[in-house]
């Protein structure tokens, strides 16, 4: 069966050599395969008790299985070829799609990226400004306080010396007015020159004494015990009423512009202190948009470098994928012509030996007898011619 199978498949050859138009020694080759094959299909016939059909008969029998046997290899090759085509074409679109959904998205994150970056740079500059901001205010609460302190402080020491003074003047006052008169003792004169000079020495340095006054104190307070006393006595009381009078209404303006600066301190202190908070809360809101934006621009990048880097890797696969295909096609279509090639041939072959000529000519040709291995010699000739003719004829047509 084997050594019949590998005749059918040199007869094969031969007849598509026929076919094409061959030289004359592949016609005769191709007749002496079919001489033999005979040979072959009688023995093999008759050693298995059928003999049944003739020999050129066995031969298209054989070559129809072979046909047969093409055609149904072609249907398996073209399945397969065909669930290979198929992935090609899922993998190569499902790959193109997901390079044009990595090329969108790498536009989507650039402009992300960009519009972060924008963000970020505004968010730094407002959050500079918002430091600058609290540093003035800061500042401005600082310089108040200073500014506050130093009123208050120069406020109570010169409160602290005209309430000296006044003590002073209301002691001389008194002391003048129980020494005033023919009977006053010496010790009351003398204790009235000393609270005259006290009040000229605890008089505070921004009180600025007239010509006049002065001339009148450092007299009275340089007199001498037998001096005339009364009438000058009245002139100085009369002269410290007045000045106890201007300084007590000057403690008292003092004290009211003094509380009157307190509260507008107090008034500055708090708007300060409320628009520091504003401001602070301002700012560490844009430093949480900001550190919030900054991470989400640390994860777009890191996505975009993923997905350019994935995409390369899609694009190398896409070309490799493509181009193997590609080869893979032209590969089957050269086998799939050969393949057509080698049924038609057969096909040929058949056609060439299935008619009620060549059964005439192979009749008259093959005796009896040959098929066992006789002595007689073949003449080739006439099937030869036969065989061109029906080429011819087929190449013609």
């Amino acid at each position: 069966s084997r050594v019949i199978t590998f005749l059918l498949l040199k007869t094969k050859s031969s007849v598509l050599s026929v076919k094409h138009g061959a030289d004359t020694e592949a016609m005769k080759c191709a007749f002496a395969l079919l001489c033999i094959v005979a040979a072959c299909s009688t023995e093999t016939a008759v050693g298995s008790g059928q003999g049944t059909g003739s020999p050129v008969e066995q031969v298209v029998q054989l070559l129809t299985e072979l046909k047969s046997q093409l055609e149904m290899d072609e249907k398996v090759e073209q399945q397969i070829y065909d669930k290979f085509a198929c992935w090609c074409e899922k993998t190569t679109a499902r790959k193109a799609k997901a390079i044009e959904d990595a090329q969108a998205s790498l536009r989507r994150l650039g402009q992300k990226m960009l519009k972060l970056k924008g963000r970020i740079a505004t968010l730094t500059a407002e959050i500079e400004e918002l430091t600058a901001d609290i540093k003035a205010n800061k500042d401005a609460q600082a310089e108040a306080t200073a500014l506050r302190e130093k009123e208050n402080a120069e406020w109570q020491a010169e409160t602290e010396e005209t309430k000296q003074a006044l003590t002073a003047l209301e002691q001389a006052i008194v002391v003048l007015k129980e020494a005033t008169g023919g009977a006053a003792l010496l010790q009351e004169k003398t204790q009235a020159r000393a609270a005259v000079k006290r009040v000229i020495d605890v008089l505070p340095t921004s009180v600025m004494l007239k010509p006049e006054q002065e001339a009148l104190l450092s007299e009275f307070t340089q007199s001498r015990e037998n001096s005339k006393y009364t009438p000058q006595s009245l002139t100085i009381q009369g002269m410290l009423r007045d000045m106890y009078e201007n300084f007590a209404r000057s403690v008292q303006e003092a004290t009211n512009t003094e509380a009157t600066k307190n509260r507008n301190y107090e008034e500055f202190m708090e708007e300060k202190a409320k628009e520091l908070a504003e401001l602070e809360a301002e700012k560490a809101d844009k430093e949480d948009k900001k550190t919030k934006a900054e991470e989400a621009l640390a994860d777009a990048t890191q996505e975009y470098d993923d997905t350019e880097a994935q995409m390369k890797v899609d694009i190398e696969f896409f070309d490799e994928t493509k181009k193997s295909c590609k080869a893979k096609h032209e590969e089957w279509v050269e086998r799939s012509n050969l393949r057509e090639e080698e049924i038609e041939g057969v096909a040929k072959a058949i056609e060439i030996l299935s008619t009620d000529e060549a059964r005439e000519l192979f009749g008259s040709s093959i005796k009896a007898g040959k098929e066992v291995k006789a002595d007689d010699s073949y003449d080739t000739g006439t099937i030869t011619s036969f065989l061109q003719k029906s080429a011819d004829t087929s190449g013609e047509g």
